[in-house]
């Protein structure tokens, strides 16, 4: 009888960001504006976010993935994204995040159904493929993946960076990645050997309190810091970017986070109107520009990022 393999706990590699660049020793692909995931597949299907939570219950439709991928035991890196319109949806996939409900999550996945774009593999057959280089582990993803409603292999091209990230702007599409032919996978690592393009700058922040809104707004601004070394710094706010759905939904959240004193030196403009909360929720916000103090210009809201965790918003610097 053949000896049970045991899928070690990873988290999965990262990016720099990078302008657009040729090179023949990158291939190109499109950044999936989803949940990163490392797909844990062996008879059965667990799904892990990047701060290792299991969100298996939060897509049920994806309980069915290992039946669509051969050579497990195996481990497979992607990105859960919903479409809509021919596109990838974050609004759509973070209303479906949130849901933590059984029935829910049921009814939510047949709204909104999720798949998973299949980029990366770190195991097969119980083998580990770490330090492979990254075209023989598309070589062997290509013969895994079984292409349906639940999975596709993310595609890619060779040399014309460029060309390829224009193409995704043009598209509407989050971004492009760039990433070197002969690299190993490094869990856990942010490495140059993988670079990220994005036709809008974007960063994943802190939620450290928020303003009261006027009139028929509720909520004017969330305040947002992030992590500079072990200190958590403030980085300007964000007022737009939220419908009056959200904007409830924020409001009932931060409601149960308030605490007496801010976690970070507010300005003294900001600090008398800010309302202070438990920094333990991140949101990503789009941004023209920082300013000389280092604050968003411009920024707005894109939705909250439950699969990140705090201490991954790190200090943002031009």
């Amino acid at each position: 009888m053949a000896e049970k393999v045991s899928l070690p706990l990873l988290r999965p590699m990262l990016a720099v960001a990078s302008r657009p660049f040729d090179s023949p020793d990158y291939l190109y692909e499109v950044k999936w504006d989803g949940y990163r995931v490392l797909a844990y597949l062996d008879g059965g299907t667990l799904l892990r976010s990047r701060n290792l939570r299991d969100i298996t219950a939060t897509f049920p439709e994806l309980r069915e993935l290992h039946k669509h991928v051969r050579h497990q035991p195996a481990i497979i890196d992607g990105e859960i994204v919903v479409f809509r319109d021919g596109r990838p949806s974050f609004a759509a996939l973070q209303s479906r995040g949130r849901v933590e409900d059984p029935v829910r999550a049921g009814s939510m996945a047949r709204r909104y159904p999720a798949m998973v774009m299949a980029f990366d593999v770190l195991y097969a057959g119980g083998r580990s493929l770490l330090h492979e280089p990254l075209r023989r582990r598309k070589e062997i993803l290509a013969e895994m993946i079984i292409p349906g409603e639940l999975v596709l292999e993310s595609g890619f091209v060779l040399h014309r960076g460029r060309d390829f990230a224009a193409a995704c702007a043009a598209r509407g599409l989050e971004g492009a990645m760039a990433k070197r032919l002969d690299s190993p996978y490094l869990p856990g690592r942010r490495s140059p050997c993988w670079r990220k393009f994005r036709h809008t700058r974007e960063a994943d922040l802190v939620i450290c309190g928020f303003q009261q809104g006027r009139g028929r707004r509720r909520l004017g601004a969330l305040v947002l810091g992030a992590y500079r070394g072990e200190e958590l710094v403030y980085q300007g706010k964000v007022g737009t970017g939220f419908s009056r759905q959200e904007e409830e939904y924020l409001l009932e959240l931060l409601s149960r986070l308030v605490i007496p004193v801010p976690a970070l030196d507010l300005p003294p403009a900001e600090a008398g109107r800010t309302i202070p909360v438990k920094p333990v929720l991140v949101c990503a916000v789009e941004y023209l520009e920082l300013t000389a103090e280092g604050l968003l210009r411009h920024g707005s809201y894109r939705g909250l990022r439950p699969d990140k965790s705090p201490r991954e918003c790190r200090h943002i610097r031009e």
